[in-house]
C-alpha cells in the first residue's frame, strides 16, 4: 500500500493524468489516490484531490462500487476498499512472495546447469511465464514474462495436468488443444497417457513440442496444502537438453522444485 502523502505535488500529478486519461486509467488514478491513506474518502475529498469535477468522480466511484472494487458506508456515504480490491492486493502480494522465494532457487539451478530456468503459474487461460533467468549458454532460449501456452504444448502444462486437482484438471483441459509444432501432442489418448507417466515419474519433457529445436524439462512446485502451486522448468536447445534428458538434469530440477515446495510450506 502507498504510504500517506501530504501536500499538493502528489495530488496534482494524479489530477493532470486524470484530465487526459481514459476512463479505465482515471479509475486507476482514483483507486491509487484512495489508497494513499487509511480510512474512507468522501466524493468531495476525492474530487478535490484529483482536481476533477465532483459529478465525474462520483460516476466512477459508483461503477467501482458496483464492481466490488470499493465499498461504501451507507450512513456516512464515504468510500473505502471493497472485497475485489482487497482480493487483488492479496493476489499481487502472493505473486510477489512466490517470485521472491523462487529467485534464489532458480539462480542456484541456473548456475548449476547453465541453462534458462523458467517459473510458470497455472491459470484458467493457460500456462503463464512468471519469471525467467537466462542461462548464458551459446544457444540460449529466451522467454518473455507473461507469455502463455496451452496445457498440452509444454512440459509445464503436462506437469500441471498430472498434479492438478479434479477441479483444476477439468478447467485446464479446456486449454489443451494448442498445436505449436508438428511434434505438439494433440491426440487426447496420447496426451493423457503421457500425463499419467508424468505423475508417476514426477517430471515432464516436451522435445520440440513448443518450439522447433527446443526441449523443456519441468517439475511441479507444491503449496502448503499439497496442491500444485506453479511449475519450475529448464528450457534449452535440444542440443544441450536432449531427449531423453540427462539424469543429472532431471535430478537437479526435481530437487530444486522440492526445495521451492518446502519454502511454500509443503511437507512430504
Amino acid at each position: 500500500m502507498i504510504g500517506q502523502v501530504e501536500g499538493s505535488t502528489r495530488m496534482a500529478t494524479a489530477a493532470e493524468s486524470g484530465e487526459a486519461a481514459s476512463p479505465s486509467l482515471l479509475a486507476l488514478h482514483l483507486l491509487e489516490t484512495l489508497l494513499t491513506r487509511d480510512g474512507s474518502w468522501g466524493v468531495t475529498e476525492l474530487a478535490e484531490a484529483l482536481g476533477l469535477p465532483k459529478a465525474r468522480v462520483h460516476r466512477h466511484l459508483s461503477n467501482l462500487k458496483q464492481a466490488g472494487y470499493l465499498s461504501q458506508d451507507n450512513e456516512a456515504r464515504r468510500y473505502q476498499a471493497g472485497w475485489r480490491l482487497v482480493l487483488l492486493g492479496q493476489r499481487i502480494g502472493a505473486h510477489s512472495r512466490l517470485v521472491t522465494l523462487a529467485r534464489p532457487v532458480m539462480t542456484r539451478l541456473r548456475d548449476d546447469i547453465g541453462q534458462t530456468i523458467v517459473l510458470s503459474q497455472l491459470t484458467d487461460q493457460g500456462v503463464t511465464v512468471t519469471e525467467v533467468l537466462q542461462g548464458g549458454s551459446p544457444i540460449d532460449v529466451i522467454l518473455h514474462v507473461g507469455t502463455q501456452f496451452g496445457y498440452n504444448s509444454t512440459a509445464q502444462g503436462k506437469v500441471a495436468l498430472a498434479f492438478a486437482s479434479d477441479e483444476q484438471r477439468a478447467v485446464w483441459s479446456e486449454h489443451a488443444q494448442e498445436q505449436r509444432t508438428p511434434e505438439t501432442v494433440t491426440d487426447e489418448k496420447v496426451l493423457w497417457r503421457q500425463v499419467k507417466e508424468v505423475r508417476e515419474q514426477g517430471w515432464a519433457a516436451a522435445p520440440e513440442e513448443t518450439y522447433r529445436g527446443v526441449n523443456a524439462l519441468s517439475a511441479p512446485v507444491l503449496g502448503h496444502d499439497g496442491k500444485i502451486a506453479c511449475t519450475l522448468a529448464i528450457i534449452s536447445s535440444i542440443h544441450y537438453l536432449p531427449d531423453p534428458p540427462p539424469p543429472s538434469m532431471v535430478d537437479a530440477l526435481v530437487e530444486a522444485a522440492a526445495e521451492l515446495s518446502g519454502a511454500l510450506g509443503f511437507e512430504r
